[in-house]
Formats: C-alpha cells, structure tokens, sequence
C-alpha cells in the first residue's frame, strides 16, 4: 500500500495545500470524499479576520464542524510551529483541533521537536513542510518524529522558496536522504508531473495551484479565468519581506507595481489584499499567485476528477 495512504488513512496520496482563505469546507470535504486529504488553511472559510486567538480558534470550531457535516473521511489543519506563532493562533487552533478531533496537522515554519513530540503524543498524524526545505532541514524533521514531509521546490505558488531549486531536484535530494514518504509540491498539476515527481522519490502530491481551479474551490471566477489565460511566459516572480519571500503572479496592477519596487531596491513592496484579490477576484486589489505549471491546467474540475487524475501519477 501507498505509504502517505496507510499514515492518513486516506485512499489516494493527493493532499490540498492550505491555502488560506479560499479553502474552505466544501474544498476540503470534496478533496477527503474523493480519497485525497483536503486541509483547512488558516482563516479557511471566514469572511472577515479575528482579532485574537480565542476568536479565531472559536470560528474555526465552526468550520471543523461544517467540514465535518460534509465527510466522514480524514482531513487536516494547516498549523504553524512556535517559531512562526508567536501571537498564538495556531496554538489556540490546536486545542480546538483536539477536542474535535482532527487527526491531520500540517505545520509550517522551522521546525521544534518539542512541539513535534507534542502533537505526536496528542494523536496526531504530522505532515510537516518547511518553507525552504534543504537535506539537512528534512533529516531534521524526521529525527523530531514527522509522518510525511512536504519538498516543495520554487515551481510552487505562494511564498516560494528563496532557493532556486526546482520541484523534482528538490524531491530527488529529500526522498534520497530520508525515510520518511515524500510529497512533491510545486508543479503538480496533472499526471505527467505527478508521475515525473513519483519517479524521483515522491509518493504523493501536495497540491494548490491545481485545486484553485476546481469547481469546489471557493475562489472568485474571475481568479480562475485569469489563471487558465495567463500564459507561462507572462508570468511574473516578484521579492518580498526584504527578500525572505518570492511570488510568482499573474500580471497585474499590484503584482507590477511591487516589480517596480524591487527595480528601485526596495524588497518590501505590498502585494495588496489576498481576501479582495484572490478570493474575491478584483486583479487590481491582490497578487493571483500561481505555481510556474499553472499554465498547463486547461479547465475547472471536480476535486473529484482532479485528485483521481494525481493519483494516478503515483500508481493508485
């Protein structure tokens, strides 16, 4: 049996990046009901943000339950580690999580074996993703007791990593110095590349770009459709947060302005609203971030149709 299926309990090994605020509920439950692992990205389903962590942790109960109303199968909670928590949202989320018994945590952020063994003690099943993963980040995670480990390579959209190391060679140098399974992030959008990345140590996908554009995804249409007619070539990467952050965008009036930005020397431009921009889908109020493969998604699909066709790459 597939490994990332026999740790999550799940029957194909297509896991939903969290993405946020577009995910939601009915994402998540589509992508579990269809044999995949849907994730609650932080703010998954709000409409507008909490000013505390009891707050956000309360209306995340709501979502939990909503999901849970929609599946019975297992799904995850994007979580961030102590490095990166420092108001602590994730770990009020946590505690929700527990008590609702969410079984699936997927952490970002430098890793904390304490907190690892933690979460592993609780009963938690740890997909553990690092932001800018290396060999020696990796072989870290898997010493502080992680299930699964995310290579995500600079294909991927988001907060791409700052290291110009593409999706496969990324999953090839992890899947290599580990033992743990391996899931390919960045590029993943349809067989072939799953299948390229199954070839070279992966044993599942961790997949945004391509759940954006399914028929679940809560995402404007006018994000959509400005994806699926956005060529590879416009595409373009712009530097963020004094260069600790990289985007890759459609070409729009923020995302142009912030390259200005870095023509001029400055790293720290605003990439505008996320909520009104690629939720929402207004082009000139938000970056529409996207994986370097984007271009190769040709049509909105069921998370059904979409997580069939990923797990196929990998043989199930």
């Amino acid at each position: 049996m597939n490994r990332v299926c026999e740790i999550l309990g799940i029957t194909k090994p297509v896991v939903q990046a969290p993405m946020t605020w577009i995910t939601s509920p009915e994402l998540v439950a589509a992508v579990s009901n269809a044999g995949g692992l849907g994730i609650l990205g932080f703010n998954a389903g709000f409409e507008t943000g909490k000013a505390t962590p009891e707050e956000t942790a309360e209306e995340m109960r709501k979502v939990i339950r909503k999901t849970r109303e929609l599946t019975d199968k297992p799904f995850g909670m994007n979580v961030m580690t102590s490095a990166f928590d420092g108001a602590g949202f994730s770990r009020a989320t946590i505690e929700v999580c527990k008590e609702e018994g969410v079984p699936v945590l997927a952490a970002i952020g430098a890793i904390d074996a304490d907190q690892i063994h933690e979460w592993k003690d609780a009963g938690f099943k740890v997909v553990y993703r690092d932001m800018y993963p290396t060999v020696a980040s990796a072989k870290a995670a898997e010493a502080a007791g992680v299930d699964i480990l995310v290579a995500t390579g600079c294909d991927e959209g988001g907060g791409m990593p700052v290291e110009a190391t593409g999706t496969m060679v990324k999953t090839a140098l992890i899947a290599e110095a580990v033992g743990i399974p391996v899931l390919a992030a960045g590029g993943i959008v349809n067989e072939a590349m799953a299948k390229a990345s199954a070839c070279v140590g992966a044993e599942g996908a961790y997949a945004g770009t391509r759940f954006v554009l399914s028929k679940e995804c809560r995402a404007a249409q006018a994000t959509k459709e400005d994806i699926l007619n956005t060529s590879a070539d416009e595409l373009i990467v712009l530097t963020e947060a004094d260069g600790y952050l990289k985007w890759r965008c459609t070409p729009h009036k923020v995302a142009k302005e912030a390259i200005e930005e870095n023509n001029k020397g400055n790293m720290k431009p605003s990439t505008g609203s996320f909520f009104f921009g690629m939720l929402k889908g207004d082009m000139d109020a938000g970056i529409n971030t996207v994986s370097s493969a984007a271009s190769l998604i040709k049509s909105i699909d069921s998370c059904e149709d979409i997580v069939n066709e990923l797990a196929r790459g990998y043989g199930c």
